[in-house]
């Protein structure tokens, strides 16, 4: 199975977030994220599967009200791209 990586514009479409929020979110761990290059500029990247877990994750969570929203961003994307 491969896995699509996405940039943060193309993750953040798929979360209906900010891709500027994201990358925030990325630096500071909260998301699933994996950094390339060195220094303080780095590019992120971002696995789709790995998004999804992170969303399903955070659906129990009721401090995190914006995840049942992200699972239906997500959800529409799914049938978007099946």
């Amino acid at each position: 199975m491969a896995h699509q990586l996405l940039d943060a514009r193309e993750a953040a479409a798929i979360l209906r977030m900010d891709s500027r929020t994201l990358i925030r979110w990325a630096r500071l761990g909260q998301v699933p994220a994996h950094p390339l290059g060195e220094g303080r500029r780095k590019l992120w990247r971002f696995l789709e599967h790995e998004l999804l877990e992170w969303v399903e994750t955070r659906e129990g969570d009721s401090r995190k009200s914006a995840a049942g929203t992200m699972t239906v961003a997500i959800g529409a994307h799914a049938r978007r791209t099946a």
